[in-house]
């Protein structure tokens, strides 16, 4: 069972255009002409969790406005069971204005510290010890010094006070700015102090399009990065990342594996306008294949292995060497087509997805950056010879006998 415990406020959007100028003051007029409401904050953080994972308790306090009224109202029909508490002073809202191609041209939050303990009290009385619990802190009041503490479950936490509220967590997963108002430039070496002194069993630093840096107490270290087609919005994109995590902790996947699928799904989520929910569409995290060559005189063993890289995967990576790498493998005379040429071949072909230069002599930069899934050699190679061995599962292609492009070319000669 997974349990929500934060602050949850209430999203509205305001959307229009801007034709002018104000002449009471120079700040652009916006004429509005629809409108939008979401839940934030550990509302946001419920309802991924519950997109993807099924049913989540949701504890937080709101007021008996309009703005808590509407929160309610954006629960039901969901897997959200409300925990909430009615006894704020003020419902948190953040209004944002949006004009024209979705630019956000200002925010104005409303809100009240909530000072009461109450959604803590009502948590404790139904956790137990195999639940996950995430603590969504935006610091609006409900996480306090000794919540954490007093939680007697796996926490997650997505922190936003000062560090020691947090001692004793499971999981911690500061944003740089965060990690870096705690303690100072990242390092993987002072992250893992840092770890050690707080007693946690993972420390997860999300990067923005750096990706996320996971650390665990046993020193193991990983960073995940993944591209967005287009960033549109990085609304709620921290919520993606926690919700996802929770989600795979849940259901006792490696949190490594839970980190990269969270990278994944928030590189999909900021595609999209506003604050969005992830679906289960959004953790099939596609499949990378790898293959890597001189491809200097393209010829049909070239084709088939490219056909057989590519049904290994949903998405085909394939490197080739530079010019002067070339060069430096297989003399001055070589290659016969430079590189923007061999890339402007091989980009052609159906199989392929894209191309990638390296200038080194072996690919392994380049693949330990893309991380893929696969990769494939021709069966002039061993696996334990295939260099990213151990990065990605290697797959020998079968050697396609009587092709060769140093054969073509001496042929040609």
């Amino acid at each position: 069972m997974i349990h929500v415990i934060g602050d949850i406020m209430l999203d509205k959007w305001i959307y229009g255009k801007i034709n002018r100028i104000s002449p009471e003051a120079p700040v652009p007029i916006l004429l509005q002409n629809s409108e939008r409401f979401n839940l934030g904050g550990a509302g946001n953080v419920a309802l991924n969790i519950a997109n993807i994972n099924g049913q989540v308790d949701l504890y937080g306090s709101i007021a008996k406005d309009f703005e808590g009224s509407k929160i309610l109202e954006l629960l039901k029909n969901t897997n959200v069971n409300s925990m909430i508490s009615s006894d704020n002073l003020k419902t948190t809202l953040k209004n944002r204005l949006v004009g024209q191609n979705g630019q956000q041209i200002c925010r104005w939050d409303n809100e009240e510290k909530y000072e009461l303990d109450l959604p803590l009290t009502k948590l404790i009385s139904n956790v137990s010890e195999s639940d996950v619990v995430v603590v969504s802190d935006y610091a609006k009041g409900v996480i306090k010094e000794n919540t954490v503490s007093s939680i007697k479950a796996k926490v997650i936490v997505d922190p936003k006070q000062d560090v020691s509220f947090y001692k004793g967590a499971y999981l911690v997963k500061p944003n740089m700015k965060e990690y870096e108002q705690w303690f100072g430039k990242f390092s993987v070496d002072e992250a893992f102090i840092q770890l050690k002194k707080y007693h946690w069993n993972w420390f997860v630093v999300t990067d923005g399009v750096n990706g996320i840096h996971v650390i665990n107490k046993n020193k193991e270290y990983k960073r995940f990065q993944e591209k967005s087609n287009k960033i549109v919005d990085v609304t709620g994109a921290g919520d993606t990342v926690t919700a996802v995590i929770a989600h795979g902790i849940n259901l006792k996947m490696n949190v490594f594996d839970a980190c990269s699928l969270a990278c994944y799904a928030a590189s999909r989520a900021v595609e999209r306008q506003g604050t969005t929910v992830i679906t289960s569409k959004d953790l099939k995290k596609e499949t990378l294949v790898w293959t890597n060559g001189v491809f200097d005189v393209l010829h049909t063993g070239h084709l088939k292995l490219l056909k057989f890289a590519k049904k290994q995967g949903d998405k085909l990576i394939v490197g080739i060497n530079s010019d002067a790498s070339v060069r430096k493998l297989k003399g001055k005379c070589r290659p016969i087509n430079k590189q923007e040429e061999r890339m402007s071949q091989l980009i052609t072909l159906p199989w392929v997805d894209k191309v990638v230069i390296f200038n080194e002599d072996t690919p392994l930069k380049k693949i330990k950056e893309l991380n893929p899934d696969f990769i494939i050699k021709g069966g002039d190679y061993t696996i334990e010879k295939v260099v990213g061995n151990k990065v990605a599962k290697v797959i020998i292609f079968p050697f396609v006998e009587g092709f060769s492009s140093s054969k073509i070319i001496d042929k040609i000669k």
